[in-house]
């Protein structure tokens, strides 16, 4: 009789649900990973989008800043740029490395008021004007090395002038102004139309017309 023959019934019963629940716990095992599988794919092919942070409030911009004067300074502590209020008014200046003010833009309350615009080299010796005064109307002056080597030019409520003077003392007058007589006549009154070359002590050499 074979070993299969000589076991009880019982036994081979008890030893077929042994194999059965191997199988089904095979089975079961293989559905988990299956489906932790599946989920890990889904879960790669849709990332959880990241919450969106907060973005700063931006700071607020007063409406308006009073002060009796700015000054701009440079990485070696010097003033570069000033804006304040000046004896005769408001006036902004800008400052070459020493301190000398090369652009000025200035206000005159007094009398005559108005604006005036100067430009300098760091000697302090040539420049640029521009003024417009009251009563006295708008000016452009250009002075050399020296001050007595400039050009004018002004419309005043009188008329309009231009006039180029050297070192030696000789202008040319060109416009409207009061030529100054020789001997005992009377100033002329010129029109702009009129040409007076001076010469030194500011003695008329030539006239027209």
């Amino acid at each position: 009789m074979s070993d299969h023959q000589e076991q009880h019934p019982l036994e081979i019963r008890i030893e077929k649900l042994e194999r059965q629940n191997r199988l089904f716990r095979r089975g079961l095992l293989t559905g988990l990973i299956a489906l932790i599988s599946v989920a890990l794919m889904a879960q790669t092919k849709h990332p959880k989008k990241a919450a969106p942070t907060a973005q700063p409030e931006p700071a607020a911009m007063p409406d308006k800043i009073e002060a009796g004067s700015f000054i701009l300074k440079d990485p070696n502590g010097k003033i570069r740029a000033e804006l304040s209020m000046a004896g005769t008014g408001p006036a902004f200046k800008l400052r070459d490395a020493n301190g000398v003010p090369l652009v000025s833009l200035s206000v005159n309350d007094g009398n005559p008021s108005g604006p005036l615009v100067m430009l300098s080299d760091p000697q302090q010796q040539a420049s640029v004007s521009i003024s417009v005064l009251q009563g006295m109307g708008s000016q452009l002056s250009l002075i050399g090395a020296r001050a007595d080597i400039q050009a004018r030019m002004a419309v005043a409520p009188d008329g309009t002038t231009f006039e180029l003077s050297d070192a030696d003392g000789f202008t040319t007058s060109i416009g409207n102004g009061i030529q100054a007589p020789k001997g005992n006549k009377q100033p002329k009154k010129t029109t702009a139309a009129s040409v007076t070359l001076y010469g030194k002590d500011r003695k008329v050499l030539w006239t027209a017309p």
